[in-house]
């Protein structure tokens, strides 16, 4: 049971990074980023080809992620940016079609063969009393929370950081103060693609690394980000765990299928009892 729960944790810290992505997207310019796992799936790929040509992990990791800031500023600067005030539908229509130009991208430069990913962590098991813990488990909890850390003392401590808030707040006041606000709708997609990078980087060791492997991990971040609250930070972490441990205990207790469709599940519950998330405020809008 103890072991589960760890692993739910884990999983579930994963899947509130990839969320986390999504809610500072979604936060600073109103886009849903339905491309979102693709990216990841195409930073994960980048890192394979530098291990493949023997660049040591460490490095590969340094030079991924500066590949996925590039990544997340190309794609802001030549698409979202003629996008911000745009109709919901056109935003999805071509956040999708990102998403499936990438998958193209990644099939015809990588294949459809699924690969092995290394793990930075050791595979020989920690003991605590009774219960056996697993390295594989513990390193993405403690990379999540010092990650998890390092962004709230950017957002609390940093003028950037405060600047992206205001910019997250109001949009127009933000611009009023000064702030340069197409700066910061740059930035949080910079930030998200290099936090959800790291993400793929911990999730490819447990599962291959295919092009379809972020897609059902797509499905649990974006259920993190709607039972957290969509406009919440902290509530995309505290979803991606709450899922992660439901649903490994699900998939023990009951049955893998059921597990498969949780995320569902859970977004259509908490849709319907609490639209705003579990820690996202409900919005008023004065006429």
């Amino acid at each position: 049971m103890a072991q589960m729960i760890v692993s739910g944790i884990a999983l579930g810290a994963i899947y509130g990074l990839v969320a986390l992505g999504i809610v500072l997207v979604h936060k600073t310019t109103g886009i849903l980023n339905f491309a979102h796992g693709e990216m990841v799936m195409v930073t994960t790929f980048v890192a394979l080809s530098l291990l493949s040509f023997g660049t040591p992990y460490w490095l590969a990791v340094v030079i991924t992620l500066a590949f996925a800031a590039l990544f997340g500023l190309l794609v802001e600067t030549a698409l979202v940016r003629k996008l911000i005030g745009a109709p919901l539908l056109s935003t999805a229509l071509v956040c999708l079609g990102l998403f499936l130009i990438l998958g193209d991208v990644a099939v015809w430069i990588w294949g459809k063969d699924p690969y092995m990913f290394p793990s930075p962590f050791s595979e020989k098991p920690i003991s605590l009393g009774p219960v056996l813990l697993s390295p594989a488990d513990l390193g993405p909890i403690i990379v999540c929370c010092g990650l998890a850390l390092g962004l709230y003392l950017f957002f609390q401590f940093t003028k950037v950081g405060v600047a992206m808030q205001a910019t997250m707040d109001n949009q127009v006041a933000a611009r009023l103060m000064g702030i340069p606000v197409k700066r910061m709708f740059a930035l949080s997609w910079v930030l998200a693609t290099m936090v959800a990078a790291i993400a793929g980087l911990l999730i490819a060791p447990i599962i291959f690394l295919h092009f379809t492997f972020m897609q059902t991990i797509l499905h649990f971040a974006f259920a993190s980000a709607v039972l957290g609250g969509i406009n919440s930070l902290p509530g995309a972490m505290i979803g991606g765990v709450i899922l992660g441990v439901v649903t490994n205990l699900v998939g023990v207790y009951f049955s893998s299928e059921l597990k498969e469709a949780m995320p569902f599940l859970i977004m259509l519950v908490i849709l319907i009892l609490r639209p705003q998330g579990l820690l996202s405020r409900e919005s008023e809008k004065k006429v």
